[in-house]
Formats: C-alpha cells, sequence, structure tokens
C-alpha cells in the first residue's frame, strides 16, 4: 500500500510538472510571437536546462539572436549538437550564428563542412535550406540546393530554388526553375502553371515584362519539346491571358497538326473566342474543325457556331448566303433532338437580322414540338421565342414565356436570365419599381454577366427616378430602349430626340447621347455617331460614359484616322486608368503604333 501511494505521489507531482511547463512554454511563445524577446528569454532559459525538445529550441534561439545575444545563442546550439551529434541542422544553426555575429570565416569553414557531410535526400536537403530561409539567408540556400543536387542529380528541387529566387528578386531565374521542373515531372504542370499564373496576374495588375519574360523562357522548350503538350498549352494560355488570340490560335493549330488530335484544344479556343466576339477568328477555327470532316465527333457543333459566328460578322449583303448555309445545315442535320441549337440560332438570325419574324416565330413553334427535346433546350426556345414576342410588341405573352422559365429554373442561369428579362419588360412598361426590385435580387447572380447587367440596369432607374419627381423622362427613355430592340430607329430617335428638347440638362442626356450613337452606328451614319460620342466626351467629361464614349470614339476613328484614334487611346491610358477599356485601349494603341 505504502508503494502504490508513492507511486501516486510522483505521477500527480509528474503531471503537476508537466502542465507548469506546458503552460510557461505557451507563454514564453507567446512574448515570442508578440515580439518581446526579452520576456520569453526569461522563460525559456529556466526551462531549457531540464528540456530538449526542438519545439523550445527554436523560438528561444530565435529570441536570442533577436537581441543580438550571439554568444548565449552559440552556447544553446553547441549544447543541443552534442546532444544530437547525427543532426546538421544544429551545427547548421552554429554557423548561421557565427554569420549574424559577423565573424564570416569562420561561418564559411561551418557551411562548408557541412556541405561535404549532406547526403542529397531531400528532406535533409529541404530542412537545411528551410533554416536558412529562416534566416532570410537566401542565396546560402540556394547554394546548398545546389550542393546537394551535385550529390544527387536526381533531387531536381526546381520549385524550391525557383521560390528562392522570387525572394531574392530574380525573376527570370524563378521562371527558368519553374520550366525546368515541369521538364522534369509533367505531374508537376498545374503547380507550374499556378505559379506562373500568379506572376503574370501581378495582384491583378497585368505586366508587360513579366509577360515578354515568360515567353522569352518558354520558347526554347516549345520548339525543343515538340512531342509534349505542356509547353505549347502554357504558351496558348500565356497569349490568352494579353488577348493575343492569333498567336494562340496559331501554337494550338500547329499542335493539334504536330501530335495529329482531334481538335478538341481548338474547339476550346473558338468557343472563347466566340464569347469575346472575335468573329473571325472564331470562324476561322470552327473551318479547321469543320475540315477535318463530318466523322469528326465536334463536326456539327462546329457547323452550329460557325453560323453563328457568321452572324455577327457579316454585312446585309451577305444575308441570303448565310440564310441558304442554315438551311443546308437543317437539311444535312434533320430537325431532331440534336439539332435544336441550329434551329434556335437560325430563328434568332430570322428575327433579329432578316426582320422576318413570323418565319422566326414558327421555327421556334416547330422546334418546341420536336419528341425527346430536353427540358433546358425546351426552355431556351421558350426564351427565344419570348424575345420574338417582344419583337411583336407582344409584352404580355413575352412576360409569359419568360414567367415559365424563371419558375421552372429558379436557381439555375437560365432562370436568372430569364427574371432580368421580365424585369427588363416591366422597365419597358415604366414599371420601375418592380423591375428594380427583381434587379436587386439578381445583382447576386453567381453569373457575373447577369448580375452586371442588373447593376447597370437598376443604376439607370435608382439614378434618374431619385433626382427627378417625375418619372415621365424615364418612361420616354424605356420606350426609346424597346424601340430599339425592335429595330424601329426612327422612331426611337424621335423619341430620344423629345427627351433632349423637353428635359434639358436632364440626368439621362448623357445616356441618350450614348444610345443614339450606337444607332447611328447601326445606322451606318458615321458622323452623326461621332458627334454624340463628341457631345459626351464635351458636357460630360467627368460623368460614368465619358470613357465609353472615348472608347467608341476611337474605335470609329481606328478605321480611317490613325492620328486621332491614337491621341484618344492615349487619353484613356492616362486620364481614365480604372476603365473597363484599359487593357484593350493600350493594345489598341501600341497596335496602331506599330509595336512589335
Amino acid at each position: 500500500m505504502r508503494y502504490i501511494a508513492s507511486l501516486i505521489i510522483v505521477l500527480f507531482s509528474t503531471f503537476a510538472f508537466s502542465q507548469k511547463n506546458a503552460k510557461n512554454a505557451n507563454n514564453a511563445y507567446k512574448h515570442y510571437l508578440d515580439q518581446n524577446f526579452n520576456k520569453a528569454i526569461s522563460i525559456y532559459k529556466n526551462m531549457i536546462s531540464d528540456n530538449n525538445s526542438h519545439s523550445i529550441y527554436i523560438p528561444y534561439l530565435l529570441s536570442l539572436i533577436a537581441v543580438e545575444d550571439y554568444k548565449e545563442a552559440q552556447y544553446l546550439a553547441k549544447n543541443f549538437s552534442k546532444k544530437f551529434p547525427k543532426s546538421l541542422n544544429y551545427k547548421l544553426d552554429i554557423g548561421i550564428i557565427q554569420y549574424k555575429a559577423g565573424y564570416l570565416k569562420k561561418s564559411t569553414l561551418t557551411f562548408n563542412n557541412i556541405f561535404k557531410q549532406l547526403n542529397g535526400s531531400r528532406s535533409q536537403t529541404i530542412n537545411l535550406a528551410n533554416n536558412f530561409i529562416r534566416h532570410k539567408m537566401y542565396n546560402e540556400a540556394l547554394m546548398l540546393y545546389e550542393k546537394a543536387e551535385e550529390i544527387n542529380p536526381n533531387l531536381a528541387c526546381y520549385i524550391q530554388k525557383a521560390q528562392l529566387f522570387s525572394l531574392l528578386g530574380d525573376q527570370q531565374s524563378m521562371i527558368a526553375q519553374y520550366l525546368k521542373e515541369l521538364s522534369v515531372n509533367p505531374k508537376s504542370k498545374y503547380i507550374v502553371f499556378s505559379k506562373i499564373q500568379g506572376f503574370i496576374s501581378n495582384d491583378g495588375i497585368k505586366n508587360d515584362n513579366n509577360y515578354s519574360l515568360v515567353r522569352k523562357e518558354l520558347f526554347p522548350y516549345v520548339h525543343r519539346e515538340l512531342e509534349r503538350k505542356e509547353f505549347s498549352e502554357l504558351l496558348v494560355w500565356l497569349y490568352m491571358q494579353y488577348e493575343k488570340y492569333e498567336l494562340a490560335f496559331k501554337q494550338v493549330k500547329a499542335l493539334d497538326k504536330r501530335l495529329k488530335l482531334k481538335g478538341n484544344e481548338v474547339y476550346d479556343l473558338a468557343e472563347i473566342f466566340l464569347d469575346n466576339k472575335d468573329y473571325d477568328l472564331a470562324i476561322k477555327a470552327y473551318n479547321y474543325i469543320i475540315n477535318k470532316g463530318q466523322d469528326n465527333f465536334l463536326y456539327i457543333d462546329a457547323v452550329v457556331n460557325k453560323l453563328f459566328a457568321l452572324t455577327f460578322n457579316s454585312d446585309k449583303s451577305e444575308y441570303n448566303n448565310i440564310n441558304n448555309q442554315y438551311k443546308n445545315a437543317i437539311s444535312l442535320l434533320g430537325k431532331n433532338s440534336n439539332s435544336v441549337s441550329l434551329l434556335l440560332n437560325f430563328a434568332h438570325f430570322k428575327a433579329f437580322y432578316m426582320h422576318q419574324l413570323e418565319q422566326a416565330r414558327n421555327i421556334l413553334t416547330e422546334t418546341m414540338k420536336i419528341v425527346n427535346i430536353s427540358d433546358i433546350d425546351l426552355a431556351q426556345c421558350k426564351m427565344y421565342y419570348a424575345d420574338i414576342m417582344l419583337l411583336l410588341d407582344q409584352e404580355w405573352e413575352a412576360l409569359l414565356y419568360y414567367s415559365q422559365v424563371e419558375k421552372k429554373y429558379k436557381e439555375n442561369p437560365i432562370g436568372h436570365e430569364a427574371k432580368l428579362r421580365r424585369a427588363k419588360v416591366s422597365y419597358y412598361q415604366g414599371d420601375f419599381e418592380w423591375a428594380n426590385a427583381q434587379l436587386d435580387v439578381l445583382k447576386s447572380s453567381t453569373s457575373k454577366l447577369i448580375s452586371n447587367d442588373a447593376m447597370k440596369l437598376s443604376l439607370l432607374i435608382t439614378d434618374n427616378l431619385n433626382l427627378d419627381t417625375s418619372d415621365v423622362p424615364l418612361r420616354m427613355f424605356a420606350k426609346a430602349e424597346l424601340l430599339t430592340y425592335q429595330r424601329e430607329f426612327s422612331k426611337a430617335i424621335l423619341q430620344y430626340d423629345s427627351i433632349l428638347s423637353n428635359f434639358k440638362n436632364h440626368s439621362l442626356t448623357d445616356e441618350v447621347y450614348l444610345r443614339k450613337a450606337k444607332i447611328y452606328e447601326e445606322l451606318s451614319n458615321t458622323n452623326s455617331a461621332i458627334k454624340m460620342y463628341k457631345n459626351i466626351i464635351s458636357e460630360y467629361s467627368y460623368d460614368i460614359l465619358a470613357d465609353d464614349a472615348i472608347f467608341f470614339l476611337a474605335e470609329i476613328y481606328k478605321k480611317n484616322n490613325k492620328e486621332k484614334a491614337l491621341s484618344l487611346y492615349e487619353m484613356i491610358l492616362s486620364e481614365y486608368k480604372e476603365s473597363v477599356y484599359i487593357f484593350q485601349a493600350r493594345e489598341n494603341f501600341r497596335n496602331l503604333r506599330g509595336d512589335k
């Protein structure tokens, strides 16, 4: 019984001692984190003699170095080195302390002695290098990696060395190391892409020097590693980041031919071109797929999307030709569940370009009756049908179809789009309060495009109702927008002019100028469009539409007056640095100036 009682007392005392130690260690570490190094040292000093824990050793050593007590720091490191003679880390600490204390020759000898004892293992190398990094001795960490790689040529610590070059500000060497890693280890593709993307994005500010540096380092790999996709993919990604679409297309096409691929990458690129309204390149890319033949699994999609791109990339003289191409494609593919997107696009083309509204309506009516049509395709048909009802001035019919889609797909992007279009119809009808309530909901849509459109329309409504007790000008403006949508351009201009004459200096004036300019461009009345843009620039240079007007005017002059276009692009670059057009303005400016 006495033995058991004694054992209990010993165990209890040990437990109490351990608890006290843990509490002291926590307090000391808190002081260390708060940079109260002297307080941390006073606690650690009483603990270290009874504790060989590495977790206590590191903050204690770093605290001593922080207060420049190199003598005590060296005593601590040597003591641990004697206790753990097989560990190179404590020996390295001795060298680091010598270096910090100014004994450079001694530290060099210590480091060289450690380098001779390296075994070339990854764990040992990274562990020792991290010790150097902890003390911001980046060059020494690099030297260690190089020594270890000499001992073990299979070690290849390229990622780690790239990070060190980054810390040293040597960006070229950093990129070179990342590319070496990708060269020897294809599985590191996503890591390397992520690192280079971070470098290119430059905290959201695209940097041309970064682009040039990556491209320069990347080119040799692209030309040398002909049987590999990764480097070409990285180059394509780089081009796309800087909207150099033509170069990206050439690179992807060359890769597809070289590796005898099936066109997937070309098709994906064509989709991006289409989304970015670069219709010329989209058509070229789809033609590349189509030329692979009807057996290619992307053939049908390429045909459908090419015709869609042609619609936006042609003038009226080519509409009959496009119409015939649609008919030929439908004859080839048939009217079935696989050709719904083709039929939808044809209906859209008939309605919005050839203005054959009844024919467009009939195409959609037939399409909605197709056997086995998917629910989502049917919903898309209803959306297009509602659009055409709006063109036919049947607003309530349009609302009915939009509502059906919204109800069925409340949490789906197509449901959000239906809700947005319903809100626009209410806006056209002058029901601004209800429209704004719907737009407020859509501002948080997961679709950025829908969210942005909702915010713009909501802002237009709130800005132009709060400043005037009457909603008459906004009602007139909304009616003019509906007329524009219905392509009743003459009536729309008359409505806009009524606002300008009856409500002088109204907050809608610059919006009216912009809408009229777009109509004049649609009608190829370039001089009138220029006049409208100049009105905005001269009268509303301080307002939200100023950079829009400058950019659109530059786009007009780009075709026939290079000097004026250059001047306008330069104005955006110097005076409107937050503009959404800043990157495109810079690109256009350089192209016009003839920069290589």
